[in-house]
């Protein structure tokens, strides 16, 4: 079995990853600058890889650093927010929604203020998470995953399924381009979010589609959720895959362009899951109507029968 690290090198790890500075990272976990550098080098030690690149300037994660920061920060995160919830618990007359951060921040809160002014008496709290089956089981009356129903504890509808395609920044295309020819996109780096649940990768499904080698690509950096290579590929790092519902509004106003018109089923199907064992919120059926209507008048979702 690994030697597990102590939680006290990890907190100080992620916060001086999170920085890119010890001293900052000191001051948040009110710790002197020499412990932080202590418990990292014990870190470093207990594990056997470097972490950090120091300079007298500057503090930049070693690529095993920047594989091992999302996983800690993502625990570091959930250890805070369950001692939040034990601190002070949930109010009984909120709706709990759970989702990806990218369902969340791209599809979903761009449409919650028109549910809210309609529904004024009805509270709802929007949770996100980054991983397939990262649930938090006590937080949430509604859930939305692009997840199989594989949890017993939950009851499982069909909600929707849509398409991928590569986006790119404006600035990626000559001013005298509209799009790229295939064959042009070896000229990229090709930017990308892990697959899971054991479904084929977005650029190899797309890819296949093309007619397209992975080998003769260029693969650059791999982002842990869609926000963070959505904004990537804003600043001009690269091209990504992305869902269409969630890129519609970049494509709309100019932010992100499509180069290539072939679009492909994305991987797997989206599904609402409600918990069995908690008591419905009375405001629950009202908004879970209300998001059936917002993706059957989404022409980039589609519904489909489990």
């Amino acid at each position: 079995m690994p030697h597990i690290p102590t939680l006290v090198s990890l907190r100080a790890f992620e916060a001086v990853a999170r920085h890119k500075s010890f001293r900052k990272a000191a001051d948040e976990i009110c710790v002197t600058h020499a412990a932080v550098s202590h418990q990292i080098k014990a870190l470093e030690k207990s594990i056997g890889v470097q972490l950090l690149e120091r300079t007298s300037r500057s503090v930049e994660l070693t690529p095993a650093g920047e594989q091992y920061y999302p996983p800690i920060r993502e625990h570091i995160r959930g250890i805070i927010k369950a001692t939040q919830r034990l601190q002070a618990p949930e109010e009984p007359d909120v709706l709990l929604v759970q989702s990806y951060a990218s369902f969340n921040t791209m599809w979903l809160q761009p449409r919650l203020a028109d549910f809210l002014q309609d529904n004024p008496n009805t509270r709802v709290r929007i949770i996100s998470t980054f991983e397939d089956g990262d649930y938090d089981m006590h937080r949430f009356d509604v859930g939305v995953f692009n997840a199989p129903p594989f949890d017993k504890r939950f009851d499982y509808s069909p909600l929707f399924e849509t398409d991928i395609y590569p986006v790119c920044a404006p600035e990626a295309l000559s001013s005298s381009s509209t799009g790229l020819s295939l064959e042009e996109l070896k000229n990229f780096l090709l930017l990308s979010v892990p697959s899971t649940w054991n479904e084929p990768d977005d650029w190899d499904r797309w890819l296949d589609a093309a007619g397209l080698s992975r080998e003769s690509m260029k693969f650059g950096s791999i982002f842990d959720n869609y926000p963070l290579v959505r904004e990537a590929v804003l600043n001009n790092h690269g091209i990504s895959v992305a869902r269409a519902p969630f890129c519609a509004r970049d494509l709309e106003r100019g932010r992100l362009i499509k180069p290539f018109d072939l679009s492909v089923p994305e991987p797997g199907q989206w599904y609402l899951a409600t918990p069995k064992e908690r008591a419905r919120n009375p405001k629950h059926e009202t908004f879970v109507d209300w998001l059936f209507e917002q993706i059957e008048a989404d022409p980039t979702m589609r519904f489909f029968r489990g």
